[in-house]
């Protein structure tokens, strides 16, 4: 049997701070006895790593949060890059009134274009596959989708496994997760075709047709492009907010900064099972998985 390790960071939600929006959350542990409150800790998961000669003991990341970061921060850059070399009024863009050295000059305009580009699809990619691991963590083992395919004539039934590889992440968003989290289809959403063109741009990106092409590169330059990128989180926000309402979250789910996050929550607190060494926040837990 594999040991996990939790640290007991506090007793209930109400004073918890969180240190890194890119960590997991604490579990909530709970003990009812005649429907009250009686018990409460709360539990964060612990790895270890060797680095040389020297064990790491760390908080897991959450791998969402991770991506959702990477794609965040790319998109700022972008915006500042954006500003500071294509907008600003003092900088000039046209080598036809450059009186210098206009091949340096188209050089250098050459490399910012570049530069820009790799900040737009890095924030792109990663915020596309922030939706896709946040869709595939809200498929549960046990689940089955059943598709209707009336060209062939037949019902396709895909398990989790299959539904990961072989559905597009249009539909797991549109069909499966209102499915499986009770919820209406956002596809009448105001931020629905903002995330149909970052699937496009993302697609463009990756499975590029002609590698001789860069029209789709144009699209960059147009000011919506940080509205697109900034979909992900928009995304995930909408079934927090729909699954709030149903007094409901999921373990694995990133924390939000613009969003009050609910903690998962266990009902199978024992103060038996936390050795708590000095004070309450130093408390280690093991526990068989």
């Amino acid at each position: 049997m594999s040991k996990k390790m939790t640290l007991v960071v506090g007793i209930n939600p109400d004073k918890y701070e969180i240190d890194d929006h890119r960590l997991r959350k604490p579990v909530w542990h709970q003990k009812h006895e005649n429907g009250q409150l009686v018990g409460s800790g709360l539990f964060q998961e612990l790895d270890q790593l060797k680095v040389g000669n020297k064990e790491l003991t760390y908080f897991q990341p959450n791998n969402i949060s991770i991506l959702l970061s990477i794609s965040k921060k790319q998109l700022e850059l972008s915006k500042e890059f954006f500003a500071t070399q294509f907008i600003n009024n003092h900088n000039e863009l046209s080598y036809i009134n450059y009186s210098g050295d206009k091949k340096k000059f188209i050089g250098e305009k050459s490399k910012a274009i570049c530069d820009y580009i790799e900040l737009v699809e890095t924030s792109i990619v990663f915020a596309y596959t922030s939706i896709e691991a946040f869709a595939n963590i809200s498929i549960h083992d046990n689940y089955k989708y059943t598709y209707k395919n009336k060209s062939k004539g037949i019902e396709e039934i895909y398990d989790k496994e299959a539904i990961e590889r072989w559905i597009t992440l249009k539909d797991k968003i549109s069909i499966i997760l209102p499915e499986i989290y009770k919820v209406m289809k956002p596809t009448q959403k105001k931020w629905w075709s903002d995330f149909i063109r970052l699937e496009n741009y993302r697609h463009n990106i990756i499975h590029q047709k002609t590698i001789d092409s860069t029209d789709f590169y144009k699209k960059y330059f147009n000011e919506d492009i940080f509205r697109i990128c900034s979909t992900a989180e928009i995304v995930i926000q909408y079934f927090y907010d729909e699954t709030a309402k149903q007094n409901r979250t999921h373990i694995m789910w990133p924390w939000l900064k613009k969003v009050k996050s609910e903690f998962p929550i266990a009902f199978d607190f024992d103060e038996m099972k936390a050795e708590v060494i000095g004070n309450l926040y130093e408390g280690i837990k093991k526990k068989g998985v």
